[in-house]
């Protein structure tokens, strides 16, 4: 095989949820498990990679500046102490967020290391699997699309992108490259500036029209 070169891999687009599809999927989780809920809940407003969601401990969580340290992840049920990219990152938590957090503090604190645990074993998340199941079918009932939990990390990014948060932000609170930021979520940036970047071309244009009589 030296000297084959191996086909590049087609990566499908970031395909995110609306925030309304969000609130529908979240509505009927909680018919369901008010755990798993939150647990998407913060998927969708924290962009954790699944990894590092289910690895998170309550070490890593900055209760005063309600933030997190992401230095660890956990994959087919084995812990290891660093993350997909080998880079710690801190994750500044929105409001939404914010208030997962304080919910899991009552169900989770006491009980052990991890944020999140499985609320019908008691025990801490092996994997994404089982959530998967609830979720999916909480899509479903709900008529929303059908996409991977994956994208409720997607979901995190162009909302703050569309909210107008500077890329530079928003790359480094989910663990990307600036330019992995700008390659894979462009599309969703005019939408966040709000005309900004053309309405500041316009009023140049108009101020060397005056200057120049």
């Amino acid at each position: 095989m030296t000297g084959v070169e191996n086909l590049k891999a087609e990566v499908p687009p970031p395909d995110p949820f609306t925030l309304q599809e969000a609130e529908l999927i979240l509505q009927q989780l909680r018919k369901r498990s008010e755990e798993v809920a939150d647990y998407y809940e913060f998927a969708m407003f924290a962009g954790l990679r699944d990894s590092e969601q289910i690895a998170l401990l309550w070490e890593d969580v900055d209760l005063v500046n309600m933030n997190l340290r992401i230095r660890r992840a956990r994959v087919l049920g084995q812990s290891k102490t660093r993350t997909k990219t080998h880079r710690e990152r801190v994750v500044e938590l929105n409001a939404r967020a914010a208030a997962v957090i304080e919910r899991q503090r009552q169900r989770t604190q006491l009980a052990g290391q991890e944020v999140f645990m499985n609320p019908s074993t008691g025990r801490p998340w092996h994997d994404d699997q089982g959530q998967r199941v609830m979720f999916k079918a909480a899509m479903r009932i709900a008529g929303v699309r059908y996409r991977p939990p994956k994208e409720c990390r997607d979901t995190s990014v162009t909302l703050a992108l569309m909210a107008g948060c500077d890329p530079a932000w928003v790359a480094a609170q989910h663990g990307h490259s600036v330019v992995t930021m700008l390659r894979s979520y462009a599309k969703w940036l005019p939408k966040g500036d709000e005309n900004r970047n053309l309405k500041k071309i316009n009023l140049a244009m108009k101020q060397t029209k005056i200057e120049n009589g």
